[in-house]
Parts: structure tokens; sequence; C-alpha cells
């Protein structure tokens, strides 16, 4: 018999029948989007299952326990998909409509606009807001995704599972999971596990226990701070776009600032990550020159220190199991819930239409978990570059030079600098379209013609430590 052969009669043999019960173990995008993938799968399948998700933790409460510690950030490709599937972000958690992005450097600052009029990116809370807030109603753009779940009339248990278990008999038998707690046990039994549980370190542990070859992926420190300002100082100091640093400090592989309604998002990753960093960052003068004068951190404010994913993990399934999202594979470092949204999917073609084992998973899955790891792959190259080459100022400079040359000179779809830097920012471009545009023959003519111009006639506005008004999106 042919290996084909072989591998349709592993896969034939777990199916997802009328009858069959799916649990899902966490409620974030990954775990809702699931979901609402089988769900639609199953009613155009013809098939009736009883689809559950479990979830301890309260995503109507506000600061880091009801909130599942991110950025918050929607990017236009991820806005774009989900108009596909029929969801719509309501405005009533829509913080900020984003209007552009501003790139603050050592040597000046470049403005960048959407590389489409009709572009949308929002930024939004993942719980009910940040600590001591009271916005006076439910913001949370985790629980209108879980919403949306539970008006198909999924099952949502607001439960934590704390066990997870491989069948223990025949290939037929089902995996079972433990919901509740340590001492009050309740046992689920699964045809089909879902593992949406992101980077938590305790379940990782569970499913690496069970010993089919699963490694949680590696991960980076992050600092995650939300500082009240008022509505009208985070409009005036940021004008509805997102800045993203390039400071050279140490320790800190990426930072930037996320702009909400009355708070700002600051978002630090790297190994020194932490208050420390924080508050070093925050007195920087390029960062303090858009708070208001005299403005401190407040003592006590809303923070986390979530993990960031850095590389997939291995093996992200077995007979009966799936790993999906963060406990899979993401971008690295940009658009955690368009991977979400990818991994979710595909898991739930390859259920529904080939069934459930390792061998299904292997042959309908996994390439998407590859190509997301090969994207991530180009990713870290990317940043090793950067991190090479912006580590010079004067290199640092020639490249601000440049992109506001074209900026001032060329077309918005000839400003092939601003297209890379977008693309790097929103995470909305493939790593590797990235890479191979800023190592082609005609970036390197932009860097060094840039040169020769910006000798013979200056470019407004390009000294170090720029305002943030001093080039205007009309002049951008």
């Amino acid at each position: 018999m042919s290996r084909d052969c072989n591998v349709a009669g592993a896969e034939n043999d777990l199916q997802l029948r009328d009858g069959a019960r799916i649990a899902v173990v966490g409620a974030g995008p990954a775990g809702s989007l699931f979901a609402i993938f089988a769900w639609r799968l199953a009613a155009e399948l013809g098939r009736k299952v009883h689809i559950t998700v479990f979830d301890g933790k309260p995503f109507t409460q506000s600061g880091p326990q009801g909130c599942n510690m991110c950025a918050g950030v929607v990017a236009e490709g991820l806005v774009a998909r989900f108009r596909e599937i029929g969801l719509t972000l309501p405005e009533s958690i829509v913080q900020r409509h984003i209007r552009g992005y501003w790139w603050e450097t050592r040597a000046g600052n470049l403005h960048l606009s959407p590389q489409k009029a009709e572009s949308e990116i929002y930024t939004v809370y993942r719980g009910n807001g940040p600590r001591g807030s009271t916005p006076g109603r439910n913001v949370s753009f985790d629980d209108y995704l879980l919403g949306q779940v539970s008006s198909l009339g999924v099952q949502v248990v607001p439960q934590p599972v704390v066990e997870i278990q491989v069948p223990h008999g025949t290939r037929n038998d089902p995996a079972t999971v433990l919901v509740g707690s340590k001492a009050h046990k309740e046992v689920y039994e699964a045809d089909l596990v879902v593992g949406a549980f992101g980077l938590s370190p305790r379940l990782a542990r569970q499913v690496t226990a069970l010993g089919f070859g699963y490694v949680p992926p590696p991960t980076l420190p992050s600092y995650q701070a939300e500082l009240r300002l008022g509505a009208d100082r985070v409009k005036e100091g940021f004008q509805d776009r997102i800045v993203i640093y390039e400071l050279g400090l140490s320790g800190i592989k990426f930072g930037a600032i996320i702009p909400k309604q009355e708070h700002l998002t600051v978002t630090l990753i790297g190994e020194k990550a932490g208050k420390e960093s924080l508050l070093g960052f925050l007195a920087h003068p390029l960062v303090s020159k858009r708070l208001p004068p005299g403005w401190q951190a407040p003592a006590d404010y809303c923070h986390c220190c979530p993990r960031v994913a850095v590389a997939p993990c291995q093996k992200p399934f077995t007979n009966r199991i799936v790993m999906i999202g963060d406990a899979s594979v993401s971008r690295l470092y940009k658009n955690g819930l368009d991977s979400a949204f990818l991994t979710a999917k595909a898991a739930a073609e390859a259920a529904f239409r080939h069934g459930v084992s390792a061998q299904a998973f292997a042959r309908y899955y996994l390439p998407t978990c590859r190509a997301l790891a090969r994207d991530s792959a180009y990713g870290r190259l990317l940043f090793r570059l950067s991190a090479l080459g912006f580590a010079s100022q004067i290199f640092l400079r020639l490249f601000v030079q440049a992109a506001r040359y074209e900026q001032l000179a060329c077309r918005p779809r000839e400003q092939v600098l601003g297209r890379i830097l977008w693309g790097s920012f929103t995470g909305d471009q493939p790593y590797k379209d990235i890479v191979l545009a800023a190592l082609s023959l005609r970036i390197q003519w932009r860097l060094w013609s840039s040169l020769l111009v910006k000798k013979a006639s200056p470019i407004p506005g390009g000294s170090a430590g720029d305002s943030i008004d001093k080039v205007t999106p009309d002049e951008a």
C-alpha cells in the first residue's frame, strides 16, 4: 500500500462525526475564532457537533485579571479578514482610529501614512480597560469575540482547564480535559481538544508532559504599562498615530506607544524590559517631548509582564489534540491576532474536512504553521539587519533622509522605503517581501542618491530630535 493510502486510512479512522465533542481550551481570539470556524463548518457539512469553550479569565473585568495582556492594535489586514467572515468591530470597543505611524529615531522622525486610502487600523483593549478605569460599558475586544461565539449557541464555560489527558486506550478513545480546580475537577471528554491557551506556562507544561513532542515557543520578556493622560492630551500629543521608537536602548529590541482613548499603552520588548527600563524610556527626550511638560508616571499604574513568542513551538498536534495561536506559532513581534485567525481557520478546516489524527493535522494544518514560521525567520533576519544598520548613527541618518526624500519627491506607490517601514510596523506585509525589498539594488540606489540630493539641497525637517509637527501629514 502506498504512503498516501496509509495516510488516508489513518485520517479516516479519526473523524468528527455527528455527536462529536470539541473542547476549546482558551477563549481569547484564537479560541473564539476556532469556535466560529468550527460552528460554520459543521453547519456547512451538515454535522451536529458540540463545541465547548473553557476559560477562567473574566474579560469584562478591568486590569490584568480580565485582560489577555496585549498592546491591542487591530491592523488593517485583520479588519479585512473579519469582514470576510461577517465580523465588524463595534465602535463601542474601538479606543482610537489610527491615522498613521510616527517613526522616532536618534536621527530624526518620519511620518508614515496608510498605503490605502480606505485603510482601517484600530486600538482596543483586550479586557475591560486598565485597572482603576471606569469606562461605564464593556470595551473588551476579547469579550466581543466571545459574545459572537455565544450568539451561535456554542457553550462557554467560565472555568479554567487544569489538566489535559490524551486517550489512554485505543486511538478511538476520547481525549479528556479536567475543568475547575485541583480540589474540585469536572471531567469533560472530547473527540478534539484545541489548545488556544496562548503562552500560559502552566498549560504548556501540561501539554509537554503528555509526551507527544510538544515544546512551547521560546519567548522574550516584555513590559506593558497603561498610563492615563486624558483624552485631550492623548489627542494633542499623538494625533491618532502610533509611535515606534529607534533609540538604541540597551536590552530593548522594540519600543512603542499606542494611543487609546484616555490612556497610552507603552510596550517594551527585550531582555531588560521592566519598570526601570520604562522609566528610562519615558525620560528619553524623544519620548518626553510628546508628554505634557513636567509629567511623570504615577507611582501606581496598570501594568503587566507578558512573554512574547520569538519562534514557533515544536509538534503542535497529536491524535485529537491541536495547538493554535500563540501556543503554536505567531509572527515575530507583530500582529499575533492575525496569526490567531490563520491558525484557527487552518486547524478547523483540517479537523472537519480531513480528520483529527496526527497524520491529518500534519498534512493539512502544519503547512500553515510552517508558512508563519518561515515568515518569522525572515523577520528575525530583518531585525538583525536593522539592528546592525541602525546601530550606526550615520546609516540611520542616511535611511531617514532617504525616506524623507521619497515622501517629497516620489508618488506614494514609488515610496519603497515607506512601504518597507509600514509593512514592518503593521505586520500586514510578509517579512520575506520586506527583506527582499530591503536588499534590492533599487533601495541601495535610493539611499545613496538621496544622500547626494541632501548635500545639494537640504531636505526640510531632517535634523535629529524633530518635533511631531515638524513634518506635517500634508508635507509627508
